[in-house]
C-alpha cells in the first residue's frame, strides 16, 4: 500500500482528480513513548494549551489532506479511536511530527486511512452541474 502523506513533499494535482498523486510519510524510528515502552503520563486536570494543540493538529490535517476544518476534526477523532489514544495525545504527536519528522507507524496508517475516508465522502456522487 502506498502511503498518502509526506514530510517536506508538495502534493501535485487536484485532490478530486481521477488519479491523485501520492507521496509517503517518512519511516523514522518511533520514540520510546510512542512505541509504548514508557507508560502514559497522567492527564493534567486543566491544560490551558490543550485547545491550541488541538487546533494546530486540525490545521496540519487540513493541509495534509486538503480537507475543510470539520472533516479534519473528524479525521483526528477517527485516528484517536483507531489508535486507542486520546485526542489530545494524537494532536500532540502530530504537532511534534511537524518539527521532528517522527510519527508512529500505526498512527500514520490510521491517519492516512481516515483522510482517504473523508476525501471519499467529500467527492460528489454525480457530474457537476452549473
Amino acid at each position: 500500500m502506498r502511503e498518502l502523506l509526506a514530510s517536506g513533499h508538495d502534493r501535485k494535482g487536484d485532490p478530486d482528480s481521477e488519479q491523485p498523486t501520492t507521496t509517503t510519510i517518512p519511516r523514522s524510528a518511533a520514540t520510546a513513548h510512542e512505541a509504548g515502552v514508557l507508560p502514559e503520563r497522567p492527564a493534567m486536570p486543566q491544560n490551558p494549551g490543550a485547545n491550541t494543540v488541538r487546533e494546530q493538529a486540525v490545521g496540519i490535517v487540513m493541509a495534509l489532506g486538503r480537507l475543510p476544518a470539520d472533516q479534519a476534526r473528524t479525521v483526528l477523532m477517527e485516528v484517536s479511536q483507531r489508535a486507542g489514544v486520546t485526542l489530545l495525545r494524537i494532536a500532540g504527536l502530530l504537532t511534534a511530527w511537524v518539527s521532528c519528522g517522527e510519527l508512529n507507524l500505526g498512527i500514520r496508517i490510521a491517519l492516512e486511512e481516515a483522510i482517504r475516508a473523508q476525501r471519499r465522502t467529500a467527492r460528489p456522487a454525480g457530474p457537476a452541474t452549473d
